[in-house]
Parts: structure tokens; sequence; C-alpha cells
């Protein structure tokens, strides 16, 4: 239905500025719209003096504002059907109250890319190339790659895209196309809403008692509910998401399914394309805008039936969505780290809430504040205790650095048992936390350490790229000759990272078949893929990455697992670091033993008796979280209390120390009248110099969530009268993953 407005709709729009508060703008008179729902469509409009976008969050016929001055006109509405429906309006809204952010800054964020812009945005058209039967093609005799051409399209009409995959030439496509041999339609003319009376569900399995009684748990429940399938490694979590996806798409609805990382996303994807013959689609970083903004519009159209994606799918428009899932949902990832600075597992919920829909987490190591929600029965928690198949448990084994021959951050001992598996003919991984070569280039004269001249940090020496890296702003330095202090000329790398323990061992066993996992051997699109399909075809024995190997991956042939250093992670300032030490434990433990055979994990530590070991071995991932609880709960940390982190950088040192000492002083006047509020004194970030700008932090710590927003709301309304505008960047952050 057209429906022309005759006269002025008064609009609540979320405009793109960090300002918390949404803005009236009215319509034009005689404006013609193709639908009477303009709530979640964007809007170009102006502010002040500049154009920019606003989504619509709520519409009246009656004027709401009453200053002084005259309504604005919006520029022109840009989409014919809303971008997020009011199930999304509503998250966001939430979202943005929740987390203390701009609204406007909010709705932006979750705009994908190309509806960013100031315009209309359509997909693009997809060149489908059919031969023209009976057609002349003498013309093309002596030209065999135009023959070869004509026959794949001959065979079945090919997209652009397939053809020039296959080595076809956009000049052979034209040369064919000119000489009338073949025709170009829009194959995106043919796309229609799936229908579940297509659908085909193959290769389904049979569930074991515990996935049977999970599963019927969760299908015999109705409207909104929170289950977590707290599942030992190889469990078959995502066997029960199958089939619990199925039953939705067998009732027309369709699956959000959200993964923290994008390398988790293909072989998620492998898996249910063989399971279902629906239109499934993805959303996540690596993917370039047009794409992105592909997958997010069939999903609006009902075009595609599942979402796979990282965080930032969780605001898709998904007009008949019946479940979200979320795998991995301890993982940090599904917290962004910048800007906006939202947790997509706990929107997730609310999403869930919202619509009156189940929300099914899986993990293998339950973060605390899930482990605690569960204790509140605020989630229902569902147990699988049996690996997948004849897996067996691994079979931890802790060395004792203290008492060990080390060799490039390999003790004796692990060397011998990485030995024993692969005389069987077994794999080996290997997972050390630091990529490159090692963690600094010192002078051997004088001790001087190489240092990032934008950070306070030491600087990563890569040998395969012969530079020197900063970990924190990725500057690239070429490698020195000399100590620019003493002029001596032996610079010394010390500390291992993944180049050096792959070099180490290639030494210790000339006959293996080593391959390194980590973020600059798998930067290629594709590559991650392409070597996972290597490891498990055997191609290599000994696999040594960092802990993007600890995550949902499927090693069948691995039976070792070896944590090369652990220490680090035991002493941390940060209060999370056991909880993180022991899930990566957990997770990298359950790559070993997944086929038939016994699996182990050796951990190497100069601290075999810390507490955190001796638990987590002796009584399992619960034993653990039980005294992290218990510990939490005595020092009153979260999930006992809520916290907020006032972040303030700024490239001048003493502007940012006059902004934060401003900040606190406000901040301990202001907490006095909040029983629970309490203030932490202003400490530098573990890193006080990044990018060339100073950061510095003020913790905030309150027995409830209440107290906390409402504290929070004070400092927001206030932080301009003491904030030295010219160059002091601040942010506060709700429920943030470290103290720092």
């Amino acid at each position: 239905d057209f429906l022309t407005f005759n006269i002025a709709m008064y609009l609540q729009l979320a405009v793109n500025t960090p300002i918390y508060q949404t803005f009236e703008y009215k319509t034009p008179q005689n404006i013609v719209f193709s639908d009477k729902n303009l709530c979640g469509c964007r809007a170009l409009v102006k502010f002040g003096n500049r154009k920019t976008i606003g989504v619509i969050v709520s519409t009246s016929d009656k004027q709401s504002y009453s200053g002084r001055g005259i309504i604005r006109e919006v520029e022109e509405i840009l989409d014919d059907t809303p971008v997020f429906d009011m199930y999304a309006v509503r998250l966001l809204s939430w979202a943005s109250s929740y987390y203390h952010y701009p609204v406007g800054e909010v709705f932006y964020t979750a705009l994908p890319p190309l509806l960013k812009k100031q315009n209309k945005a359509e997909l693009k058209p997809i060149d489908l190339w059919s031969a023209i039967p009976g057609a002349d093609i003498s013309s093309i005799k002596r030209a065999k790659t135009c023959q070869s051409a004509l026959e794949i399209i001959r065979k079945s009409p090919c997209t652009t895209h397939k053809l020039k995959e296959l080595g076809i030439s956009s000049a052979i496509i034209n040369k064919l196309s000119g000489l009338n041999l073949i025709v170009k339609t829009n194959l995106r003319d043919q796309v229609k809403e799936w229908s579940r009376e297509q659908l085909e569900v193959t290769g389904t399995k049979i569930l074991n008692g515990e996935q049977q009684a999970a599963y019927n748990t969760i299908s015999d429940a109705s409207g909104f509910n929170v289950f977590v399938i707290n599942g030992v490694t190889g469990s078959g979590k995502t066997e029960i998401y199958l089939q619990l996806i199925a039953d939705k798409l067998a009732d027309g609805k369709q699956a959000l399914v959200l993964v923290p990382e994008i390398n988790l996303t293909p072989q998620t994807v492998k898996r249910f394309y063989d399971r279902f013959n629906v239109p499934i689609v993805c959303i996540h970083s690596s993917m370039n805008d047009s794409e992105r903004f592909e997958s997010f519009v069939m999903m609006q159209r009902n075009e595609a039936a599942i979402l796979i994606g990282t965080r930032s799918a969780l605001f898709a428009n998904i007009p008949n969505l019946g479940i979200i899932i979320i795998d991995e949902e301890h993982d940090s990832s599904y917290r962004q780290g910048d800007g906006f600075r939202y947790h997509a597992r706990d929107c997730a919920v609310m999403l869930g809430y919202l619509r009156n829909i189940p929300v099914v987490m899986g993990t293998a190591t339950p973060s605390i504040e899930t482990v605690n929600n569960i204790r509140k029965n605020k989630y229902r928690e569902l147990i699988l205790t049996r690996r997948a198949g004849n897996a067996s448990d691994a079979i931890f084994n802790i060395i004792d650095m203290r008492k060990q021959f080390i060799d490039h951050g390999i003790s004796r001992e692990l060397a011998l048992h990485i030995n024993e598996e692969l005389a069987k003919g077994n794999q080996v991984l290997l997972l050390l936390n630091r990529r490159g070569y090692s963690q600094k280039l010192i002078c051997h004269n004088c001790g001087y350490v190489f240092m990032c001249n934008n950070c306070d940090s030491s600087l990563t020496y890569h040998r395969t790229e012969n530079q020197l890296l900063c970990h924190h702003c990725e500057a690239r330095y070429s490698l020195p000759h000399q100590c620019p202090k003493c002029g001596f000329t032996e610079l010394t790398p010390t500390g291992n990272g993944t180049e050096q323990i792959f070099e180490h061992l290639m030494q210790l066993f000339p006959n293996a078949r080593p391959v390194r996992v980590d973020r600059d051997s798998v930067s290629g699109k594709g590559t991650l893929n392409t070597l996972l399909d290597d490891i498990n075809d055997n191609r290599y024995n000994i696999i040594i990455g960092t802990q993007m190997l600890a995550k949902g991956h499927h090693f069948p042939n691995v039976t070792l697992v070896g944590i090369v250093d652990i220490d680090s992670c035991l002493f941390s300032n940060n209060y999370r670091a056991h909880e993180l030490l022991a899930q990566l434990i957990v997770q990298v433990a359950g790559r070993s033993g997944r086929g038939n055979k016994q699996g182990y994990v050796y951990l190497q530590t100069h601290s075999p008796d810390h507490p955190v070991l001796t638990t987590l071995l002796s009584g399992g991932y619960q034993a653990f979280t039980e005294n992290c609880l218990n510990i939490r709960r005595q020092l009153m940390l979260p999930p006992f209390t809520s916290n907020a982190i006032l972040k303030a950088d700024s490239s001048s040192r003493e502007k940012v120390i006059t902004f934060i000492s401003d900040a606190y002083a406000f901040m301990i006047r202001e907490s006095q009248k909040f029983k629970s509020v309490k203030v932490m004194h202003p400490s530098s970030a573990y890193i006080a110099r990044k990018q060339k700008r100073y950061h510095f932090n003020i913790l905030i710590n309150a027995a409830g969530k209440k107290d906390l927003s409402d504290f929070v709301d004070i400092i927001i309304a206030n932080i301009d009268k003491f904030r030295d505008k010219s160059g002091v960047h601040s942010v506060i952050e709700i429920d943030p993953l470290s103290n720092e």
C-alpha cells in the first residue's frame, strides 16, 4: 500500500551524533511512502550545518517538542521498507540505555556499511549468462578460448562470478555477448521467499540419551527461555542445534546462529549446508560491504532461512526469527572492544525476550556470569557428559619446568611425548598464545630493549618478515643492526613465539611435517580453511598456533595437546585471568582424542601447585567455577557486583591527567549519595601509552545495576563541565571484561 501524508507526521529520530537523546523532525507534506510503518527506516536530515542519517524510532501525529524554534522537515526517507523491525528498534533502544551510549551512534553502528551512506541502497544485479539456441558460431571458429567458454555456458547458465572463477575473462564474456551468442539476465529477479514446503533435511544423526533429553527439554518449552547446553568438548552440541533449527524451519521460521570468530564460520556453514537445502547467509567482518548488505537484505525479505555470523549479525532484520543459537557463549569475542561496547550474548538474550523465542547457548566452559545465572534460575542448564562416538576424556599431565632442560620453550619431557605420538602416526597440537619469533629484541651489552615509538610496549621480532612489529598499533620497523644506546652489534631475541617454536621443532623432528597457524600465517581469505582441510587430511602432523586453534575445530587424529606457557595467565592483574586460563585449557584439551584414540594434554608451568591448576585438574571445570564464584563473592567482584570504567585518553599526558583528576573528584562527591557505589582511585592503563595517546581509567563498582546505572547517568550529564574538550577522548564502559 502506498500512503500519502497530506499532513505532517512527527518523527523521533536516532541521529548519528554523540548525544544521548532522539530528535524530533517532521515529514514533508505530500510525501509518498510504500509502507504505513516508518519506524526503523533511515531518513536523511539536516543536523546543525551538516546532513546526516537518522533512524526513525517512533512516529506521532502530534508534536512533542515544546521549545523555541521550528521543527525541521526530513530531507528524504531513504528506505521503502524498514531497515530495522520493531524488535530491532526496541533492542537497540534498550542497548543504548543499558550501555549508556548515544542512541544515534548505537543505531548507526548496527547498520550494514552500505546503509551508512546518505542514499538509497539497492542490491546489485547478478548477471546470469545463457547460450542463445541455434546461434551461428562461425565467427569464433578460430577462437578456441571463446569456444570453450561457450561450451561451458551451453551446458549450464553461469554467473559472471562463476565464469571468472573458471578463468574466463570479462573480455571473452563481452565478445560472446557482442556476437549475440550469449544473453544476460538478472538472476536476482528469480529470487523468491524460501518455502518450508521445499525443506529437505539430510544426515540427521540419532541422539544419545543426554542429547535427546536436552533436545526434548528445549522443544517442550514455549516462548522465551534461555537454555545453556553445558557439554564437554565433542559431546555433540551442534547436532542438537541442527535438530532444533530443523523444527523451526519446518514451522516456516528463520534461525540466527552466532559464532564468536570469523574462522569458525566456514566450517559451521558447511555443516548447515550439508544438513539443509535452504538458503543460508553469513555476516562477518571479512566479507565486503556488498556481501554483507546482500545477506542483510536476504534475511529481511525472508529469502534466506538461516543467518550465521559474528556479533554484528545480531542486528539483522529477521522477520520470522524463531530461535537464537549462541555457540561458545563464554568467548570474549562476543564483546565489542571499541565504539559502541556491547556484549552480543547479553543483547541476544534481550532479543529473545523481546521476541518471546528460545535462546540456546552452548559451551564446554560456561562463563562465570552464565554459571551465576544458572544458579539464580534465570537460565536452564542441560548437561552433556559423554563425548560423541567412542572418544574418551583426555588425560592431563603437568610438566614442572623447574626440573626440566628447556630448549626454545619446549621441555625435554614434552619433546619425548611428542616423539612417541609422531611414531604412532598421530598428530600433535602445541598452543602458544604469542605470535612472532621472539617477544623482545635486547642489546646483549647494555640491556637496551627495542620499544615502539607509539606505545609503551616492546617490539616483537618477526623473523619471517625480518621486521620488528608492535602488536598494539601494528607499526613496523626495519631490523636494526646495532644498539642505539651503546652501538653494540650483538642483538639478542628473547622470549618464544610461534615462529621460533616452529623452527625449533623442524630441527628437533626433521622428518615431521609441522604447520604454523596464527594471524600472520592465515591472513589471506580462505587460507585458514585450506590449512584446516590439510590438517584433517594428515598433510601435517605437528600443528603450532595461537588460541585460534582452541575454538571449535575438529581434529580427529590429534592425540597430544601441549600448552607451552601458562604462567603469564596465572599471575595477572585482571581478575578474569584465571577464568580465561581455565577455559583455554579445557577448550584446547578438547582438540585431543576426538576420534577413537586416547588423548593427552601437557601443561608446562613453573607453578605446578597453583590452586587454579590443582582445582581444575582434580575436580574439573565445575569445581573451578565453584571456587571462582566463592572468591568473587568474598571480594565483591562481578557477577556479585556491577562494574563500569571511565576510560580517558589524549595525546597530552597533562591534559588527560587533569581530566581524570577532575572526573575523580566529581565522582567521589557524587558517590556519597549512593550507599553501594565505590569509586576506585585513577590508574594508568596496563599499557599507559598506546598509539601516541596516554590512557587512564577510573573503575566504578556498585552492589546493583540500578545504582550503577543511575550513577553513570549523573557522570554523563556532568562530564562536559570538567572535560577539557581540546583533545581528551572519554568513554564509559559497562560490564567491562577486565578491571583496567
